[in-house]
């Protein structure tokens, strides 16, 4: 690796050698000198440099030379217009603009006209990019004018680019929605819909055709009745994602949403079959029947129910809004649009106190008591501001009103609607729900209300429910599932007695076991569950690794040594990337030189790559004395030095005496080619030497 000197010339603040270094005749060397240049701290006179330096080469870039990759003589050139653009010097436009409208030799055009656009972008010179990006996007059709073009979105090249882009179809159909999107203007939005809407549109362009239709502004300027059909019938979409943003963009405009308002009221499509004569012929009678476009729009009035309400019913708004769903709780109804339905109610329900009441009695009478529904309901009931717990404690099985003012037996539901009920009052955390609910955990009730009671009971953390539990979870006839709900109870209510229990089941033959153990045993933080834990780390199954680890960081310090010895099992085993990125985020809580000499391991191969920068960036923030010798060993590597700024940066803090070595090392290392992060991490860290004197 060739010294230039240019670094310590920076720290020695010698803007005369760095100009003469930037005219010499070592292209390497000026090169290294126009990035310098392009910093803050030499003003306006580097800002002049630069720009004296790009039109000394304007004669060349013609000549076929000039730009070779096996040559070094442009380098100068495209560092000092990278440069310019970093400066956002806006003295630099003239010389840039002539710079891109001469004749540039093949073999450097795409390096030098990039970097040029990019830095007139930077410096906010839209215009005179976009006007010359348009001359480009005429002349060849390549994917990084479109994305340049995406990067300078100038409200006067609009026009312009919509009378273009149809030229992206049907090849470029991302690029095409990817240019439109980028100018947020009203005027984009028939090119967009056509996209979404279109029929030979594939689903990966008609979502982000969608989500771009969404980002624009003053949806009722552009989204009218003509335009909602199209969107109408993207409800029936088979991507489901698709028809949940058609869904989100309807709602945007009142038409829109009085057109999904109809379509919940007649979800078969009974009456434009009955009365063919009342719609035009252009109608979209083959889209009915409607019930799939039903269950979306209840999912986009259960995620924005304000946007539903009509201002004409005052303070009852929300409660008539409510009332027109009722009848999507049929029994005749399908079991997705019921479920939808439920939860649109509950939205409604629980943005408003009266509409609350309209829809707590509804769900009690309508949906908890039916299997299909039941969950849901439990779900909405348990969130609405005034929930139903008295009726809710009759339907368990318990009683507390005025006439038994301290609780004990009432009247039951059926089993469903104690199923439900147990839902929901665990939910509320209610503790005058406990004995109902250890009722229900009886061996005689059906497995799904079990479920639920030893759910309720773990939410509850109702520690006299810890014997009950504790024989369920032992139990071996019993079906695998309820037992591991048993044990997550357990996990839960964290009772010391329950831990050899949780520690047998560590050891059963059930995946569906030994995966709640491991998602349990966070909650006990001795050497028994630790030991536990560390055997689950090698199970074969990728989940319960990883709820093991998860409980190993709820843990803390005390599994500290534990969590320090898995990276060689994670390498052994072949751990996924989430789960080793969860130790790394688990190493990084505990303090500690080991666990320093852990994240280490993981930020150096054989890891993968997204691995290893979040092991050095936690490694990085550790105290200088644990961390300096790990960060000088990755620093070391010749190589791995680009990846590596995190540790440059936190080495350049640290104060370290071989610090101002290495970094300038490291500044002098990087290349043209080099990715532009790295780039920026290397004189961001003589930066820091600097600020430091």
């Amino acid at each position: 690796m060739t010294d230039t000197g240019i670094a310590r010339m920076w720290m020695a603040g010698d803007f005369a050698r760095l100009c003469r270094a930037l005219e010499g005749p070592n292209d390497l060397t000026a090169a290294r000198a126009a990035e310098v240049l392009g910093e803050a701290a030499f003003g306006p006179e580097g800002g002049s440099a630069l720009i004296r330096h790009v039109e000394r080469c304007e004669p060349l870039v013609a000549e076929p030379d000039f730009g070779s990759y096996n040559h070094d003589r442009s380098w100068p050139l495209i560092e000092a217009v990278r440069a310019l653009g970093r400066r956002r010097e806006q003295r630099a436009v003239p010389a840039l603009c002539r710079l891109l409208d001469q004749e540039i030799s093949e073999s450097l055009r795409y390096r030098l006209e990039t970097a040029a656009f990019e830095a007139l972008v930077a410096i906010g010179a839209w215009a005179e990019a976009s006007e010359r990006l348009l001359v480009r996007f005429d002349q060849r059709l390549e994917p990084d004018v479109v994305r340049l073009l995406t990067e300078a979105p100038h409200p006067e090249a609009l026009e312009p680019v919509l009378a273009r882009v149809w030229r992206l179809v049907p090849y470029e159909l991302d690029a095409a929605v990817g240019l439109l999107a980028a100018f947020r203007d009203p005027r984009t939005a028939p090119a967009l819909l056509h996209l979404a809407t279109a029929a030979e549109t594939p689903p990966r362009v008609r979502r982000a055709a969608l989500r771009a239709l969404l980002e624009l502004p003053e949806p009722q300027r552009w989204l009218d009745l003509s335009r909602n059909e199209p969107l109408v019938e993207r409800l029936r979409d088979p991507d489901h994602e698709t028809a949940r943003l058609a869904g989100r963009l309807l709602a945007l405009s009142e038409q829109g949403r009085a057109r999904m308002r109809g379509l919940l009221k007649d979800p078969q499509g009974t009456w434009p079959r009955e009365h063919p004569q009342n719609f035009p012929d252009s109608y979209p009678r083959e889209a009915y029947p409607y019930e799939a476009a039903c269950v979306v729009i209840c999912e986009v009035v259960a995620e924005q129910p304000r946007l539903f309400v009509s201002p004409y019913f005052g303070e009852l708004r929300f409660a008539k809004e409510a009332e027109g769903l009722l009848p999507l709780l049929d029994p005749a109804q399908s079991a997705a649009l019921r479920r939808a339905a439920v939860r649109a109610l509950g939205a409604f329900g629980e943005a408003d106190s009266r509409a609350g009441k309209v829809v707590g009695a509804a769900l009690l009478d309508r949906a908890l008591p039916d299997r299909r529904t039941v969950e849901p309901a439990a779900a909405a009931l348990a969130r609405l501001p005034e929930p139903p717990v008295r009726e809710l404690l009759r339907l368990l099985g318990e009683s507390e009103d005025e006439d038994n003012p301290g609780g004990g037996p009432g009247e039951e539901g059926t089993p469903v609607s104690r199923q439900g009920a147990a839902i929901a009052l665990g939910s509320l955390r209610h503790e005058s729900a406990a004995p109902g609910l250890l009722a229900a955990l009886a061996a005689d009730g059906p497995p799904a209300l079990r479920r639920a009671a030893a759910d309720a009971l773990g939410l509850l953390g109702h520690r006299p429910a810890v014997p009950a539990l504790v024989a369920l979870a032992e139990d071996e006839e019993e079906a695998p599932a309820l037992r591991a709900r048993a044990l997550t109870a357990l996990g839960r209510i964290g009772a010391h007695e329950a831990l050899p229990t949780l520690l047998g089941a560590a050891r059963s033959n059930s995946e569906s076991l030994r995966l709640r153990t491991a998602a349990s045993l966070g909650t006990f933080p001795t050497e028994e569950a630790i030991a536990a834990l560390t055997d689950l780390a090698s199970d074969t199954e990728p989940e319960t690794v990883r709820a093991a680890v998860d409980s190993l960081a709820r843990i803390g310090p005390p599994a500290a040594a534990t969590l320090c010895t898995l990276p060689d099992l994670a390498r052994r085993d072949h751990w996924p990337s989430a789960t080793l990125r969860a130790l790394v985020a688990a190493l990084a809580a505990c303090p500690g030189p080991e666990s320093a000499t852990a994240l280490a391991r993981l930020a150096d191969r054989p890891y993968p790559q997204s691995v290893q920068t979040m092991a050095e960036r936690a490694l990085a923030q550790r105290p200088a004395p644990e961390a300096l010798p790990h960060l000088l060993r990755l620093l070391a590597d010749p190589m791995m030095r680009h990846p590596h700024g995190p540790a440059l940066l936190a080495l350049a803090r640290s104060g370290a005496p071989e610090a101002e070595a290495i970094v300038v090392e490291h500044f002098e290392h990087q290349r043209s080619f080099v990715a532009d992060a790295f780039r920026d991490e290397a004189r961001e860290a003589l930066r820091v030497l600097l600020r430091a004197g």
